[in-house]
């Protein structure tokens, strides 16, 4: 009868430890989305890209960047210059696909972004008072995807960081910490069973 009561403890230990797994954040499938290479690595450039950098530290009216050491700096003159990146995704599932600018309504600029050609974002003269301002998007995967940003500032310069395309609802898995627990548990509960047989003989 002891015995039985024992075992019913281990699978209680199992069910606690196994029952509740953990959700673990999906990667930024962006590469280089917060220029941090200090460069455009992993990006396509496009159209009119003078006036155009990845740089550290003040510059014009920003004082650091919105994630990590780099940021970009925009500012094309007359026609647009633009970043892409084609990104392998899982055809049906849902992403976020977001990213931080900064202007101060340099006249004329503009900045925009789209998903497989679709505009999601567009602003003329775009003015945040050089705060950091994310924007965030619910996409659709299709399995190789593009992301793209146009911009021009005659006058200066737009700013941009930390773009990326997360996959939203990942699967779960058990954190390497409960794995840890449930061998600690079943190990008690089981000396307890193996002392408790030899007590009985």
């Amino acid at each position: 009868m002891r015995q039985k009561a024992m075992l019913a403890a281990v699978a209680l230990v199992v069910l606690l430890l196994v029952g509740a797994p953990t959700a673990f954040a999906s990667p930024n499938l962006v590469n280089n989305g917060s220029f941090e290479s200090g460069d455009f690595t992993g990006w396509t450039t496009g159209g009119n890209f003078e006036f155009t950098q990845v740089v550290t530290g003040p510059f014009y009216v920003y004082t650091a960047a919105q994630d990590g050491q780099f940021y970009a700096t925009l500012g094309p003159l007359s026609i647009d210059g633009t970043l892409s990146q084609t990104l392998a995704t899982t055809a049906g599932a849902q992403y976020t696909f977001s990213f931080w600018y900064a202007g101060v309504g340099d006249d004329p600029s503009d900045l925009s972004a789209s998903w497989d050609g679709n505009p999601l974002f567009s602003q003329v003269d775009p003015n945040t008072g050089a705060v950091w301002t994310q924007e965030s998007f619910t996409v659709t995967g299709t399995g190789s995807d593009t992301i793209q940003f146009g911009f021009r500032d005659d006058p200066a310069y737009i700013a941009l960081d930390n773009v990326s395309v997360v996959k939203q609802n990942p699967t779960t898995t058990p954190e390497p910490s409960s794995l840890l627990l449930l061998g600690s548990g079943l190990l008690t509960v089981g000396g307890m069973i193996r002392r408790k047989l030899q007590a009985n003989r």
